[in-house]
């Protein structure tokens, strides 16, 4: 969804594009990461970070994942209270 500067919803993607942007997002992140990772050596000292890297994008798209779900959530039940 889009909001205006009132709060207005101005635009909303189909349901199957909105729920699947970001785990699609995620799956061509990682396996580019993951690429990248076996294909190229990293810089000298810095071996041990490329897994900590990778779990670490993961864990950032989950959060983002979720504050997606709530934001979902609260559009949805904003007229409840």
């Amino acid at each position: 969804m889009q909001w205006w500067l009132t709060g207005d919803v101005t635009w909303s993607a189909p349901r199957v594009l909105a729920l699947s942007f970001i785990p699609a997002l995620a799956i061509g992140v990682l396996a580019i990461n993951a690429a990248l990772a076996m294909n190229l050596q990293p810089r000298p000292g810095q071996e041990g970070m490329v897994l900590p890297g990778l779990i670490g994008t993961g864990l950032l798209f989950l959060v983002v994942q979720h504050l997606h779900f709530w934001l979902i959530e609260k559009t949805l039940h904003r007229g409840d209270g």
